[in-house]
């Protein structure tokens, strides 16, 4: 006679009947088109021909020795490290100042900053251009009233990735500052007024105090911040298409290029299964880190 299952199977069977959908809608829109990117990256196909010609490791090995390649890394990393870094540093500080700023002012000032993180990438980025327009642009009008000519911003190889590191610190200040704001209203204002009545000074209670117990909400911002920056496509798209010289053209940008301008597609696909795996890399790296913090405090 066959038993009746128990309760925690028929659990089992319930939750794994409503996750059915979620993970079926997962399956085909994220692990498919994942696995079938490193199925292409083995083919050399152009997009036009059916054919899909498997020619193995062939792709990884021609992006390896290629100098393009590690030329598009380092610009980058170049801007994935500067842009997190800037971004999380004054939107600590800018954290720190409204913090303590309440009622309707401080309301305003917060949505004032995280406006630009709301906002379409590509109509910011069209603002920027005409921001640091030498001629029609503010930074122009600014040089010509000092009777200076301005630079050519975003044609010179020097002045370029800056000023595309500019606007993405400008997007996601605000956010950055909206999730400090958030981890410093969670620390005990017990502790900063004990460690007053000891002695310690405003420097002490931001090292000693507020900078260690915000270090899972740093470690959650570098984390994305990271992620969000080596995927950087559409501001470097607009301001610059990867220009001048090649100078801002960044992974997904040389993706975008090779696929669909130079149609290598095979190509391509590597390009991206070698993305996927520096940013997996990093972000396993980056957890191990923040493990072992936690476990010598």
């Amino acid at each position: 006679m066959r038993k009746a299952p128990s309760w925690e199977k028929r659990e089992a069977l319930t939750a794994a009947a409503f996750l059915a959908p979620s993970f079926l809608v997962f399956a085909l829109f994220k692990y498919y088109p994942l696995l079938y990117n490193v199925f292409l990256s083995l083919t050399s196909w152009n997009f036009y021909s059916p054919a899909k010609k498997f020619i193995g490791l062939a792709n990884y090995k021609a992006i390896l020795v290629s100098p393009q390649f590690w030329q598009v890394l380092r610009q980058t990393l170049f801007f994935t490290v500067w842009s997190s870094v800037i971004s999380l540093t004054l939107g600590f500080l800018l954290a720190a100042a409204l913090f303590k700023r309440r009622g309707a002012v401080g309301t305003a000032l917060k949505t004032l900053f995280f406006i630009p993180n709301i906002t379409t990438a590509s109509a910011v980025a069209l603002l920027w251009i005409w921001i640091f327009d030498p001629d029609a642009g503010l930074a122009g009008q600014i040089f010509a009233l000092l009777g200076r000519e301005s630079p050519r911003w975003l044609r010179t190889p020097e002045y370029a990735m800056w000023i595309v590191i500019s606007l993405s610190v400008w997007r996601s200040l605000g956010y950055v500052m909206l999730i400090y704001h958030s981890g410093m209203s969670g620390i005990s204002g017990e502790i900063y007024d004990a460690a007053s009545i000891d002695g310690a000074s405003a420097r002490q209670q931001l090292f000693k105090i507020t900078l260690p117990l915000l270090r899972p909400t740093t470690f959650f911002l570098v984390v994305t911040s990271f992620i969000s920056a080596m995927q950087v496509f559409d501001i470097v798209s607009v301001m610059t298409g990867g220009g001048p010289y090649g100078t801002t053209l960044v992974m997904n940008l040389y993706i975008y290029q090779t696929a669909f301008v130079k149609a290598k597609a095979g190509y391509a696909s590597a390009l991206s299964a070698l993305l996927f795996v520096m940013v997996l890399v990093v972000t396993v790296a980056q957890r191990k880190m923040s493990a072992r913090w936690a476990e010598n405090e």
